[in-house]
């Protein structure tokens, strides 16, 4: 019976972790705007998770599938299937740099690398496969270099008007040697017509949003920036979405593919979501740093502090003296005079002495290395007493000292408070409407520097149709995972199942509750049923309320047993035999058992009853035996039976 309990809890504890992590899977796309209500889950599985396990084989890449999206029916669409597409749709940047760099860089360099050293993006850019493909004919955009400026751009199909529609920016991004300092980040970049070439894309290009991963050191980023126009003035400045509270850390540092995605929406609010699930949401009213919003009022820059205006709250009391008695040539310590040189103290031994275990290094030359001197050690005739080396007294705390006198200080009665400039209403104030007061823009571009090559940019989609956005998730980054996931385990299949589990508590940290009740749940499962204290309540012989001979007969037995117990002066107790003729006659069987049962319980804590005991116990007197209430009448008459 407990075996059973056991298993069907045990069961029911499997049962709710992997229904918990079913849920936080669906869960992934129930981000609003994202997906709709019965919508089948994004990381679709092939046939071939439905296979029959069997022996390990070496991973086969499937073919690259080419997706049913139409870029005509968005603003920038790309996977990447042409290679030689730098150059044609992306343009790596030909800007310079700044006429002294030119001129430091022509004087240190050598004459064949001149073009190189003076060109500012110099970082090298491909379009291939990953170093692990895991599909056959599958692009991405690659960084070659470290150490290296790199700046490519493409232009947008048409431009993208903030009137009405969401803004939907996704791509993918993998770091294939993982990341130590450097970003990811993709920049939209805004319509200015000044711009003659997209090649002249540079880190000083004005763009509208930039978005994406950046990481350097211990510090790791999802940025959100946008820039905003002041109507009134015409400055410009950036904002930024706060970062996620959970860290994100592992986007760079587990060589995996990753899906960035940032919806703008039409009443100003804001998703970014990794893999599709939301790391940071807000309003571009409320949740941006610096808000949009400016103070309604600012400081008079005109406005001067008067000055007659006191704001010193404390001065000096110009009436104090100096005491006669102040003496400010006294040191803050003195030498003890009353100081003694310990017996002990050994002054002509030093504290530090040569290693004599040193030797000079074969190696050591004295024209180069100068005279070789062992290193020192300590005196071992020092350990034990007072000191070593020549005795010197000790200093002392001097009790003439006062220090330089200074005057004290008091309230100052000019005193006016702390002064600061009137507020006047804001010139530049204006009532924003962030979206629809962004700038257009008309191409995307990366620009970044990295200490890590080989990061890979995939599957770059700008549109204002959210339903487009997933579709095209669904059939391209969803089928990378789960190959990226087969392949794993293919080539590390000790590490699949755990891996995994770390990696989505990674994501989701609440997981690692889960974890722990469903390894918890069971061991005490398994404690309570065998390991469980078992009920040490006496068991009454009565069953009923109704008082009968054998329940009189018991309470007889025990107040014997309490009336038997000799007193704690009384001496240790000799092992008798009692005679025949003073047992008690037998009683009925439940009778018998009740007795053993008192009998049991009496030996471990009373000593043994002795002959002489039971001759004193018999020439007591006797006490009346009409009163059935004394305790004593019914052991006299047992034993008169």
């Amino acid at each position: 019976m407990r075996l059973k309990k056991f298993l069907i809890l045990t069961l029911l504890s499997v049962l709710l972790f992997s229904s918990t992590i079913k849920a936080a899977d669906d869960d992934e796309f129930e981000n609003e705007g994202l997906v709709e209500e019965n919508d089948e889950r994004v990381f679709d599985t092939d046939e071939t998770d439905q296979e029959e396990e069997g022996p390990k084989e070496a991973y086969v890449a499937p073919p690259f599938q080419k997706p049913t999206i139409n870029e005509k029916d968005t603003y920038f669409l790309d996977w990447f299937e042409d290679t030689k597409a730098i150059g044609k749709k992306w343009f790596k940047s030909t800007a310079k740099k700044d006429d002294v760099d030119q001129a430091i860089a022509k004087f240190n360099a050598k004459k064949d690398d001149v073009d190189q050293a003076i060109a500012k993006f110099n970082g090298e850019w491909a379009i291939e496969s990953p170093s692990h493909i895991v599909i056959d004919g599958d692009y991405g955009l690659v960084v070659k270099t470290k150490a290296r400026h790199h700046a490519i751009a493409a232009n947008l199909n048409k431009p993208f008007k903030f009137d009405g529609k969401p803004l939907v920016v996704q791509y993918e991004v993998k770091y294939e040697e993982g990341q130590e300092c450097g970003g990811g980040y993709l920049k939209l970049l805004t319509v200015d017509p000044e711009r003659k070439k997209i090649s002249e894309f540079s880190d000083k290009t004005p763009y509208t949003i930039m978005f994406g991963p950046d990481k350097c050191g211990m510090t790791s980023k999802v940025h959100l920036i946008f820039k905003h126009k002041n109507p009134k003035n015409g400055t410009i400045s950036e904002h930024h979405a706060k970062q996620p509270s959970r860290p994100v850390s592992g986007y760079f540092e587990d060589k995996k593919t990753h899906l960035y995605t940032l919806i703008v929406h039409p009443d100003d609010r804001f998703q970014v979501l990794v893999d599709n699930v939301e790391i940071i949401s807000g309003s571009l009213l409320t949740d941006l740093d610096p808000p949009i919003t400016p103070p309604k009022e600012i400081v008079d820059p005109e406005d001067k502090k008067p000055d007659d205006w006191d704001d010193r709250e404390m001065i000096e009391d110009v009436e104090a003296t100096k005491p006669e008695d102040w003496d400010e040539s006294q040191p803050k310590e003195i030498v003890d005079e009353e100081a003694q040189k310990p017996d002990d103290w050994l002054e002509e031994e030093e504290a530090l002495i040569p290693d004599p275990n040193a030797k000079k290094p074969e190696d050591w030359d004295d024209e180069m290395d100068g005279e070789w001197e062992a290193n020192k050690i300590s005196n071992p005739k020092c350990e034990g007493v007072s000191g070593c080396g020549k005795w010197k007294r000790p200093v002392k705390q001097n009790p003439l000292y006062k220090g330089k006198w200074i005057r004290p200080k008091i309230k100052n009665p000019a005193y006016k408070g702390k002064w600061s400039a009137r507020l006047i209403e804001n010139p530049h104030y204006f009532e924003p409407e962030p979206y629809k007061q962004l700038a257009h823009f008309d191409a995307i571009g990366f620009e970044l520097w990295t200490m890590s090559p080989q990061i890979v940019f995939d599957n770059i989609l700008i549109t204002d149709d959210i339903t487009v956005s997933r579709k095209f998730a669904s059939e391209t980054f969803n089928i990378k995972v789960d190959q990226e996931a087969k392949y794993s385990t293919a080539t590390n299949p000790s590490k699949g199942f755990f891996n995994d589990l770390i990696a989505a508590a990674e994501e989701k940290p609440w997981l690692w509750i889960v974890y722990v009740f469903s390894v918890l749940i069971p061991l005490i499962i398994i404690g309570v049923i065998f390991f469980g204290k078992k009920s040490t309540a006496k068991h009454h012989p009565k069953k009923t309320d109704t008082e009968t001979q054998d329940d009189e007969e018991v309470e007889e037995i025990e107040e014997i047993d309490h009336e038997e117990q000799p007193e704690p002066s009384q001496e240790p107790s000799r092992s008798v035999t009692e005679s025949p003729e003073k047992t008690p006659p037998r009683r009925s069987s439940r009778s018998s058992e009740s007795r053993s049962r008192s009998d049991s319980r009496g030996r471990a804590q009373k000593p043994a009853v002795t002959q002489d005991d039971l001759e004193d116990d018999e020439a007591e007197p006797e006490v009346d035996e009409t009163s059935e209430k004394s305790p004593k009448s019914r052991p006299r008459r047992r034993r008169a039976d």
